[in-house]
């Protein structure tokens, strides 16, 4: 989502640094892929200039796709109306300097660096779609997974993803308010505006669905089963997520953190895959969100895959995870 008035936070940049701020629209092709350039001119008449990208706010897993965007076009500014402080960082790691709606900046050139952060960004509370609550989220997976499903009956998706009878009404209300269902011959249902689906649907389950299906983390007993992990013998209802899941596909992905989705207890789990809890532990336990049968056997659905990649904000990963989606 775009934001809405670019000129008050330079404005307010102008008034924080003393520097000129102007806005450039769309001009030559490397332009186009950006939202425009911004020329800043400080009291000391240095002329730095950025492609921008301008967005209301931003989570963890946009972040490397901003990363790319300025290698492939050149220095890159975002401007977004609100921006949380583990953001910030993210940012600055990936080469990207930003600017918020409060006037804060950081904007770096050769060895000078503008940095004003003395404000908090305070997200406004927005009402609640019922598309993205925890049982909303769990519909919209089976959704993303196969759109068939939305033709479905309500009974029939109701069971499909495990969630209530009564609020799949209330999804699919939600989705069509907000332009991500389109009705074709007065019946048909189909997904549209996919792309900007996904990523909300990366920000909701971060928020909602990921906090309440966490287990706990842990670490390896014997030290060489980090080593071995694809050779353990999961028990049953246990699949692998995240990167091991996507090496069992590709074979090309070493895994640093290990993601386990299981219906099994603690004792169980950690008894027939020696785990021991470790709140620091590389190995991260969760519930099951899905009833579906996976694609491949010992891991989680396609879908859960590119979630699981997509939040870790890693590029690799990223890339992993939408060659993944894309083919499957």
């Amino acid at each position: 989502m775009k934001l809405k008035n670019i000129d008050q936070p330079l404005q307010l940049v102008k008034q924080h640094t003393g520097m000129d701020v102007e806005w450039v629209n769309n001009a030559h092709e490397a332009e186009r892929k950006a939202d425009g350039k911004l020329i800043f001119k400080t009291p000391a008449n240095m002329q730095i200039e950025r492609y921008a990208e301008v967005r209301k706010e931003i989570r963890k897993h946009n972040v490397p796709q901003l990363g790319e965007l300025a290698k492939e076009i050149g220095p890159l500014i975002l401007v977004a109306e609100k921006l949380y402080p583990a953001i910030k960082e993210k940012l600055i790691e990936a080469g990207v300097d930003w600017m918020d709606g409060a006037g804060n900046i950081y904007l770096k050139e050769g060895d000078t660096i503008i940095w004003i952060d003395h404000h908090t960004t305070t997200p406004n509370k927005q009402i609640r779609n019922r598309a993205f609550t925890k049982t909303g989220l769990k519909v919209l997976f089976l959704f993303l997974n196969d759109e068939a499903w939305l033709n479905q009956t309500y009974r029939e998706i109701a069971e499909a993803a495990g969630v209530a009878l009564g609020g799949i009404k209330y999804v699919l209300d939600g989705l069509k308010e907000h332009g991500f269902i389109l009705v074709r011959n007065k019946k048909e249902l189909k997904l549209k505006n996919k792309e900007k689906l996904l990523d909300q649907w990366l920000t909701a389950f971060a928020d909602e669905l990921k906090p309440k299906i966490e287990q706990g983390r842990y670490r390896f007993v014997n030290h060489g089963d980090m080593q071995k992990w694809n050779e353990l013998q999961l028990p049953g209802e246990t699949v692998w997520g995240g990167e091991p899941g996507a090496d069992l596909i590709t074979q090309n992905l070493k895994p640093k953190e290990f993601i386990l989705y299981t219906n099994k207890s603690r004792a169980e789990l950690m008894k027939e895959l020696k785990l021991a809890p470790d709140r620091e532990g590389i190995v991260q336990v969760r519930t099951p969100y899905w009833t579906i049968e996976p694609e491949h056997p010992y891991v989680a659905p396609i879908l859960a895959i590119y979630t699981d990649l997509m939040l870790t904000g890693d590029p690799r990963n990223a890339n992993i995870a939408k060659t993944l989606y894309e083919k499957a």
